[in-house]
């Protein structure tokens, strides 16, 4: 099993290992650079190359609708890196990073956001209870819980 526990930094320093993470950061950047030429244009912005390890490239992708639609350009993409000097690719796989999406600041990711502060309006408890009168009686039930929670906000 590999250690990974934590080492001083001049080890960093003394060996090859600051000069091997440089030279690895060097060639994922190129690589990223290379598959975002051989992508169409509305994809690169969606995509990054995130690792290349023992023939398997793995590529960040900012949600899972532009996962399925890289899906389909996976084979055209593994033939043309093979024919740009990624002789040993075997395989191309995909992840959905959501740091690379720009609408991941959506109101259940922020961090002010509190479950509990949700609350439920009397105008909207109303309509729930109207609603219920004409559903079957498992998912009226349902919504008459749901339209109890407005009263007890307003009975504190």
């Amino acid at each position: 099993m590999r250690n990974s526990g934590p080492l001083p930094l001049d080890n960093l320093f003394n060996n090859n290992t600051f000069l091997t993470i440089q030279e690895r950061s060097k060639a994922l950047y190129t690589l990223n650079n290379l598959v975002h030429k051989l992508l169409p244009d509305n994809l690169c912005q969606e995509c990054r190359v995130a690792n290349y390890r023992q023939g398997i490239l793995i590529i960040n992708v900012s949600s899972a609708s532009w996962l399925t639609r890289l899906r389909y350009e996976q084979e055209k993409l593994r033939s043309l890196l093979r024919q740009n000097g990624l002789r040993g690719l075997t395989s191309i796989q995909f992840k959905v990073s959501l740091e690379l999406n720009p609408t991941n600041n959506c109101i259940l990711h922020s961090k002010d956001y509190d479950l509990a502060k949700r609350e439920i309006t009397l105008q909207s408890a109303d309509l729930l209870l109207a609603l219920a009168q004409n559903c079957s009686p498992k998912l009226k039930s349902n919504l008459i819980k749901l339209a109890k929670h407005a009263t007890k906000i307003d009975n504190r």
